[in-house]
């Protein structure tokens, strides 16, 4: 499977500026609209690979007020490349996530709520 960022919440010049030059290096970038919320992570990285199970609306949440990203499938030296572009870019994005064995057949709403409180959890601990 071809590597794939998977970009929510983030402003249309950001991507465009990250596109070209993460394409170069063979990693696919794909924004991520609110209907997709629902769809597991794994469908939206690789619909052709996977088959989607989409969770209820009611689960779908408009209070996701920051930029989230994640990394599906990239190697250690791609990881290194792309992060490295983004701090040489200073491109930032306020919440990165690697996909993994668990969070690939979670809702992307519920990994980003997952994410979500893993921070605040974080920020509340360094209060």
């Amino acid at each position: 499977m071809k590597p794939i960022i998977l970009l929510y919440n983030v402003k249309e010049e950001k991507y465009n500026r990250m596109k070209p030059v993460l394409g170069l290096m063979g990693i696919k970038v794909k924004l991520v609209d609110n209907g997709s919320l629902g769809d597991k992570v794994e469908y939206i990285a690789w619909p052709e690979e996977y088959a989607n199970e989409k969770e209820p609306a009611v689960l779908y949440s408009n209070d996701i007020d920051f930029e989230f990203m994640i990394l599906c499938g990239l190697s250690k030296s791609d990881l290194d490349k792309v992060l490295n572009f983004m701090k040489k870019n200073k491109i930032s994005i306020s919440a990165k996530a690697m996909l993994t064995d668990t969070n690939r057949r979670w809702s992307f709403i519920k990994l980003i709520h997952e994410i979500d409180a893993e921070r605040k959890a974080i920020s509340g601990k360094n209060i």
